[in-house]
């Protein structure tokens, strides 16, 4: 049996464990004076809108049918997420060089400095919940929560 067999074989509740963890920071999320603490001036933004910046704020530019096939739903489902984030002047459409039909999503600067701040309401909000945490347990929870995701995304997308 290898280490990692052995590792579930003696709590079986593990993976019960973190799922029931993910449910808890889900709903914590979930809750309005907690997405304002966690996303500063953006709380007002959906879930689905805050990815959708994301991705796009991530790769730098994205053709909307990349854009719907990362959130695993087709255009026509994207392009109204994505003309309300237009019309709140978060992102807007530029040419595409390589494709002259086909058009890229940018964030404008409106759409940039809202990230900034949302990213910074975050990490201070996550820092102030560790500040108590030994350097070590911060160390390695970020690396094994980020080695559980990396996983998550690369096995079961």
């Amino acid at each position: 049996m290898t280490e990692n067999a052995a590792e579930r074989s003696l709590d079986p509740r593990v993976g019960s464990h973190i799922r029931e963890s993910l449910d808890r920071v889900l709903r914590w999320t979930s809750r309005p004076t907690n997405r304002l603490r966690l996303y500063g001036s953006a709380a007002e933004l959906s879930q689905n809108e805050v990815w959708l910046l994301d991705a796009v704020d991530s790769a730098g530019q994205l053709r909307l049918s990349d854009l719907a096939t990362w959130q695993g739903v087709d255009k026509s489902t994207i392009t109204p997420q994505v003309r309300k984030l237009e019309q709140r002047g978060l992102l807007q459409r530029s040419a595409d060089s390589s494709d002259r039909r086909a058009a890229r999503l940018v964030l404008t600067p409106q759409g940039r400095a809202l990230q900034k701040r949302r990213a910074d309401a975050g990490t201070a909000l996550v820092d102030a919940v560790l500040q108590d945490w030994p350097v070590e347990d911060r160390i390695a929870f970020a690396r094994l929560f980020s080695r559980f995701l990396d996983q998550l995304d690369d096995d079961h997308s």
